[in-house]
């Protein structure tokens, strides 16, 4: 009787395992591997962490200054390393990204403060009515892939280039949401437009960093010019 009840435990046990592996779904028996799913959130995790305000370079964290120390530093950070950026028939300023203390206090970055850009020029050519040609581009703050920078606003210059020279204002939606004004132009486009002044702003609450003409030769190395020669 003994001998009876192991035989058929013994039976029990691998029929039971048979079942198993023959109709139970593949699916249903198969578990992620120690370590698979938290080596996807490490990745997630480090992708966090580097677009955050303790990721920038120390040198571009104004946090801990106020008044008229963070002014400076703002208004030259954003100037000190701009650079002229040109892709497939389109022109921008790249201008450089910093972190501050946002509203509620902690770190921020300036994109995340300012949501907006405004960049004003003055074209080369026949003035009208005393005044020199003007272009203001206005877009999205957005920092770049590399978070020490701030993306520059593509003037689509191709495009305007192909169109009847006017003032007013215009949209354009390629990649990104930009608005690009002109005045005092006349029958051509100028070829060339330096840059005259610069200004981060909120639209919501007001808060502002600008540059205007009169300082911005203390803030960059040489002219900043975008050209519409093709």
């Amino acid at each position: 009787m003994k001998t009876f009840s192991v035989i058929f435990g013994l039976a029990l046990f691998f029929g039971v395992g048979l079942y198993v592996c023959v109709f139970i779904p593949k699916g249903l028996t198969e578990f992620p591997k120690f370590g698979q799913n938290s080596a996807a959130l490490s990745t997630l995790n480090s992708n966090a962490v580097s677009r955050s305000p303790a990721a920038i370079r120390r040198t571009y964290d104004f946090s801990m200054l106020q008044g008229s120390a963070l002014e400076v530093a703002t208004k030259k950070r954003l100037l000190s390393d701009a650079k002229i950026i040109a892709h497939k028939g389109s022109v921008g300023i790249e201008l450089g990204h910093f972190v501050l203390r946002g509203v509620d206090g902690e770190k921020a970055f300036a994109c995340q403060r300012y949501n907006k850009i405004t960049l004003s020029f003055e074209g080369e050519g026949m003035a009208i009515s005393g005044e020199l040609p003007k272009m203001e581009v206005e877009g999205a703050c957005e920092m770049s892939a590399d978070i020490n920078s701030i993306s520059a606003l593509m003037i689509p210059v191709a495009k305007i280039m192909g169109e009847p020279v006017a003032e007013g204002e215009f949209s354009f939606h390629e990649g990104q949401d930009i608005m690009v004004k002109f005045a005092n132009v006349s029958d051509q486009w100028p070829k060339n437009w330096h840059l005259r002044a610069v200004k981060l702003f909120d639209d919501q609450s007001g808060e502002q960093v600008s540059v205007p003409a009169k300082e911005l030769r203390d803030y960059i190395q040489k002219p900043l010019v975008v050209s519409f020669i093709q």
